[in-house]
């Protein structure tokens, strides 16, 4: 079982989509894919690792989907079961060194883990080892909350006990924190209503009280034939003395009394002359006056006279009930409002009453003044407004009655009225206060059971150390097989791993080891390992599809050759090898290892295939993408990148299009090819602008002033040191950096136009 083709890719990250119109990549026995860091290598190793794990476990990118073919025909599509795959697929990664070595920070001497059960087991030790120190820290927070929560809550029941016992003046009784919450527990479930201010002082005042009020007395007040007597009295005002004849008075009807009075003074006096006018007062006269001034003209007077003494009466009667009114004070405190209330609405029905009367008094004075006239009523109240009135201060009365039977009722009962008036304090205080109670009493709870959660967890958690520390112990792989694997690998047996309780310790020349490892020590233990465990559970080498995912990291070039050769060595019977590395020593090692294979020279067919992630920039918008393509006779056949650079340079200076797809990274090469070629013509270290002074100096055709234009190259490239930077992006703009390349060639031509010439042929070739 090989792999063939990666058929169909899409959303892979820089790895640009593929489909079955692609060419194939020919995969083979042996497979070398080179790229810069960055170009796409870790998600294509993670693409075929996902045959070994499963596409959830493989950390592919988001939506990335695939369709990988086999030689015989099979496919492998994403999100589908790859059980037919997963046995004859292992692959190394920065993924599988993850998941099956693990380094414990912080230690003098490195304790590490070393396979995936082992290093998972040690994962989750260490996770749970922390999330039990930080539910440590938290139960002590926790229990730390608890007791302030429960002091608070403490504080809060004292003090609103000591408030409410104040209002129920208790004398030798006591009201404390636990009354507090017994009468919480008992109304909590009740709609409370706080009472008034008014409401809260009159029960305090019961409350307060050692000996009931006073009785008090109804008031009484008889004005049930007010409007009837209204009523005669304004028909006596209305009423004009029609019997009298004579012409004189008829036109003069004010001298009524005057004339009356006179009339009796003469006669009482036996005067015969009229004291007024003089003139003779004749017995026809007299004879005359006594018809017009009779009997029923004194009749008339008196019921006015009688009249007035009546209303004048009433009035006085009704304005001495005031008195008759209880003062609020007398009443007891709960009805005080309620009598404040009703003495107010009796007053004003009062005040109502008695203006209309007094207006009908004022009218009747007019009307004695003058007997003999009709008096103008039409300004007084109809007697249906006055006995309206009057009903008015009829209902005035009953309600004011009704508070004092009130008041009296609650004194016949004074013990269980005062019983009545603590309760409604203690609800008013429970009312007021229950919401703040219910967010102590819940607090209190929530921080008790947060703090029972964490003892809870804190023994969860040690359970859960004790199975991983069994399982550390049991799953650790055997040593002797990964040290001579390291041995193989680095090319020497200093670096060694030794098992211990806790799981593994590295030693040098046989001694622990301080401080972290070196990455290539750690590189070197992680391949070992996996070297090693390829035909575990019974498989076998030579069914496997192994992917090897930049093996070399960090090792100096005699390990990094050791390296190579031990994964050539031991990979060699395997059914499929694919070698992934951005390292160009490492591509060159298995390159001249496999390069007959790749092209055979007896006609045989090729059974290795070298591949190369170019990656391109589509567009001056575009995202960066990478594509797959056979690798570059230049860098297949030159252990230099050199020429595969400058072939890069002159194909972007002879290009004449505004953007070119490898502009973004032009900076960069043209600062390695210009530090090569320099390093050839100009060696030392006077850094350069040495070098660019010495070219002058050699060479009197070359222009100091426009070689700054590489010095401004070198300045902003400073950092462009290896085919790594060749993926990050230049702050120079595509004029500077034609320029660049144009003056770059012009220089290389002007030192040496041999050296141009030659690289310029091995390019076209």
């Amino acid at each position: 079982m090989r792999i063939a083709n990666l058929k169909a890719l899409n959303c892979a990250g820089i790895l640009a989509n593929r489909s079955a119109s692609d060419a194939s990549l020919n995969l083979r026995k042996y497979n070398l894919v080179y790229g810069f860091n960055g170009s796409g290598k870790s998600t294509l190793s993670r693409i075929l690792a996902a045959l070994e794990l499963g596409s959830g476990a493989a950390k592919l990118p988001e939506g990335a989907t695939f369709q990988i073919a086999f030689e015989n025909g099979q496919i492998a599509t994403s999100g589908e079961e790859f059980d037919a795959f997963s046995k004859h697929v292992v692959v190394f990664n920065n993924d599988y060194i993850d998941r099956n070595l693990r380094w414990a920070e912080g230690l003098v001497s490195p304790v590490f883990f070393i396979g995936s059960k082992q290093a998972d087991a040690s994962r989750e030790l260490e996770k749970r080892e922390a999330e039990r120190g930080e539910w440590l820290k938290k139960k002590d927070q926790l229990g730390e909350l608890h007791r302030t929560k429960e002091k608070s809550f403490g504080t809060f029941k004292r003090e609103r006990a000591k408030l409410i016992a104040s209002s129920l003046h208790l004398a030798n009784r006591r009201y404390e924190a636990p009354a507090l919450m017994q009468d919480f527990q008992t109304w909590r479930d009740e709609s409370l209503k706080s009472l008034s201010a008014d409401e809260l002082k009159a029960a305090q005042e019961t409350c307060r009280a050692e000996t009931p009020m006073p009785e008090l007395s109804p008031l009484t007040v008889n004005v049930e034939r007010v409007g009837s007597a209204y009523n005669f009295v304004r028909s006596l005002c209305e009423q004009s003395i029609s019997m009298i004849a004579l012409e004189e008075l008829q036109r003069h009807p004010d001298m009524l009394m005057w004339l009356k009075q006179g009339l009796e003074y003469h006669v009482a006096n036996d005067l015969d002359e009229c004291l007024f006018c003089g003139n003779r007062l004749t017995s026809d006269r007299r004879s005359t006056l006594d018809a017009a001034l009779d009997e029923k003209v004194d009749k008339f007077i008196g019921q006015l006279t009688q009249s007035k003494a009546r209303l004048a009466q009433l009035i006085t009667d009704l304005e001495a009930t005031r008195d008759a009114l209880h003062r609020r004070a007398e009443f007891v405190g709960e009805l005080q409002e309620r009598a404040s209330t009703s003495r107010t609405e009796y007053e004003e029905a009062l005040a109502l009453l008695i203006s209309m009367l007094r207006s009908l008094e004022r009218t009747l004075d007019q009307k004695i003044a003058s007997p003999a006239q009709a008096s103008e009523t039409s300004a007084l109240e109809s007697e249906k407004a006055v006995k309206t009135a009057s009903e008015k201060l009829i209902m005035a009365v009953a309600s004011y009655n009704r508070v004092v039977e009130r008041h009296n009722a609650i004194r016949a009962e004074f013990a269980q009225h005062k019983s009545a008036a603590e309760v409604s304090v203690r609800k008013h205080f429970i009312a007021d206060a229950i919401e703040e109670i219910r967010g102590h009493v819940t607090e209190v709870a929530d921080a008790q059971k947060d703090y029972e959660e964490a003892v809870t967890k804190i023994a969860e958690l040690d359970v859960d150390i004790a199975a991983f520390q069994t399982q550390i112990r049991e799953h650790g792989p055997a040593a002797n097989v990964i040290n001579a694997l390291i041995e193989a690998y680095l090319g020497h047996g200093e670096l060694k791993i030794h098992p211990i309780d806790e799981g593994y310790e590295l030693l040098r020349h046989s001694r622990p080891i301080e401080g972290t490892p070196s990455e290539g020590e750690k590189t070197a233990i992680a391949i070992s390992y996996f070297l090693s465990s390829i035909e575990s559970d019974g498989k076998n080498l030579k069914d496997m599809i192994v992917v090897v995912d930049d093996p070399v990291s960090s090792l100096d070039t005699k390990a990094l050759n050791y390296a190579c050769a031990l994964i050539r060595s031991r990979l060699a019977t395997a059914s499929q090898v694919i070698i992934l590395t951005h390292n160009l020593q490492c591509m060159n090692e298995f390159k001249k290892a496999w390069k007959n294979r790749a092209r055979p020279r007896d006609g045989k067919d090729p059974t290795a295939t070298f591949l190369y992630l170019d990656v391109k920039k589509e567009g001056p918008d575009g995202e960066r993408q990478s594509h797959f393509m056979e690798m570059s006779r230049l860098l297949r056949e030159y252990d230099s990148e050199y020429h595969f650079l400058f072939k890069h340079v002159i194909d972007f200076a002879l290009s004449e299009a505004d953007y070119h797809d490898h502009s973004y990274m032009m900076p960069n090469v043209m600062r390695r090819v210009l530090d090569v070629f320099l390093a050839f013509k100009c060696p030392g270290s006077s850094g350069l602008p040495g070098q660019l002074d010495q070219l002058c100096s050699d060479h009197k055709d070359l222009d100091r002033d426009r070689l700054t234009g590489l010095e401004r190259l070198a300045q902003v490239e400073s950092h462009s040191d290896n085919l790594d930077d060749l993926l990050s992006f230049s702050s120079m703009t595509i004029e500077e950096t034609k320029g660049a390349a144009s003056l770059l060639l012009e220089m290389i031509e002007t030192v040496d136009p041999n050296h141009l010439r030659s690289v310029k042929r091995l390019c076209r070739d």
